[in-house]
């Protein structure tokens, strides 16, 4: 399985790029894993640019929204499970978050929680809950 992060704006924040680089290496020992950055400007902007990368992008895409379905671990992992692609895409947006003509172009949005974070923050606890699937998926002890 291929697993790509499409996000706007680089990582600032040295703590959050090491624990974005400590789940890149630990998923990239069961699924290959890719970022693009989009970046950062005028949300429209971003949008768009988002839209252009989706539109050539055959996977399975999800976009992270505060207004998305929320999932458990074991839910998100059976997201991760279920899908019938060989890749999935997952989609987070700038600090003013993604237009609905973005999330539409994906097939699923979901939140991390109903809790607001910075999108660096958004990031990083996707690159560990997606880490934390793989574990489920595995029956390996992280999970626990």
């Amino acid at each position: 399985m291929k697993i790509v992060i499409v996000s706007v704006g680089k990582l600032k924040n040295i703590s959050i790029i090491n624990m974005c680089n400590d789940f890149k290496q630990r998923i990239s020992h069961s699924a290959k894993i890719d970022e693009v950055v989009i970046k950062d400007s005028e949300n429209k902007i971003e949008n768009k640019k988002i839209l252009s990368y989706l539109n050539k992008d055959s996977a399975y895409k999800i976009a992270l929204s505060a207004d998305g379905e929320t999932y458990n671990s074991k839910g998100f992992s059976q997201i991760i499970s279920n899908v019938n692609y060989q890749k999935i895409t997952f989609v987070i947006g700038g600090p003013e978050g993604l237009t609905q003509e973005t999330k539409k172009e994906c097939d699923k949005t979901i939140s991390l929680s109903s809790m607001t974070f910075t999108h660096e923050m958004a990031k990083m606890i996707l690159f560990e809950q997606i880490y934390r699937s793989i574990t489920i998926l595995q029956n390996k002890k992280y999970h626990k």
